[in-house]
């Protein structure tokens, strides 16, 4: 019975690795596509209703970042998981992958919306990785 209870523990854990990074991924997609897509509407690129100009607003802007954030948060978070923070941990990897993120999309804004989903996903996971590498370093 200890060989079942010890993998059932191994499992529960992992379950509620993933879940918490599913809703880490949903609620920091949904507040970083929130402000990148405010972000690129402020800098004339809201690639919404062809109304851009600097300094555009809409507050409808806020819903959409945060939905579209939140729907690509959720596969990343998911997958965030097992790749690297069941090692390095959430503490660690909160802060720096938020960040890569808004630092990537931002980058990607100035040219479109499409893009700055790509660079914003690909800003989360350099920021990953280097927070990732950082921990590995500290281990050794």
């Amino acid at each position: 019975m200890d060989n079942a209870e010890n993998a059932f523990a191994k499992i529960a854990k992992v379950a509620t690795g993933e879940l918490l990074s599913l809703l880490l991924g949903i609620v920091g997609g949904g507040l970083c596509g929130a402000a990148i897509l405010v972000f690129g509407a402020l800098i004339g690129r809201s690639g919404t209703t062809g109304t851009e100009y600097v300094g555009y607003w809409d507050i409808a802007l806020v819903w959409l970042g945060l939905l579209y954030g939140g729907f690509f948060g959720a596969p990343v978070g998911l997958i965030a998981y097992p790749v690297a923070v069941r090692k390095i941990g959430f503490q660690k990897a909160v802060l720096p992958c938020f960040a890569g993120t808004l630092v990537g999309g931002c980058a990607g804004a100035l040219a479109a919306p499409p893009v700055a989903v790509l660079t914003g996903i690909g800003g989360f996971f350099v920021a990953l990785a280097l927070v990732k590498r950082k921990h590995a370093r500290s281990k050794s």
